[in-house]
């Protein structure tokens, strides 16, 4: 009887073993960067993100991120996750695999009269900037 106890938790041991394994085995390869949103712009195509290029820089840099990214399916590159009113300022952080792009995720105030929203004028046509966007490069 002692020998099949001790035979059942030595397999319930290595199965627990294995699936830990395979758990840290997919985690590997993924790395992010989080990045401070200076202001978010909505856009009919996706959405209009500017940030700095550095810590002590002034010089703002632009990212498109169009709205194919945030639709439901399999080929979702984004999440939206509203931040509630006195939380951390809104930021995004970019997921890589492998050191490919893989998704991304914005933090945003949920109400959009918050300063870091802005809004673009409807007679601003800049389609063709959310054309064949694939992937972020963070610029530093």
């Amino acid at each position: 009887m002692k020998k099949l106890f001790f035979a059942l938790l030595l397999c319930s041991t290595v199965s627990c073993l294995s699936v830990f394994a395979q758990d840290a085995e997919s985690k590997a390869g993924f790395y992010y960067v989080n990045v401070p949103i200076v202001m978010i712009y909505p856009y009919a195509k996706g959405y209009i993100v500017k940030y700095h290029a550095g810590v002590l820089s002034d010089n703002l840099v632009t990212v498109y991120m169009p709205q194919e990214w945030f639709a439901p399916g399999k080929d979702k590159k984004g999440t939206i996750v509203s931040l509630k009113p006195g939380t951390v300022k809104p930021s995004f952080t970019v997921i890589y695999k492998d050191g490919a792009f893989d998704h991304v995720k914005l933090y945003v105030k949920k109400d959009r009269r918050d300063p870091s929203w802005g809004y673009m004028p409807l007679s601003t046509n800049i389609d063709d900037r959310f054309e064949n966007v694939t992937d972020i490069k963070i610029e530093y």
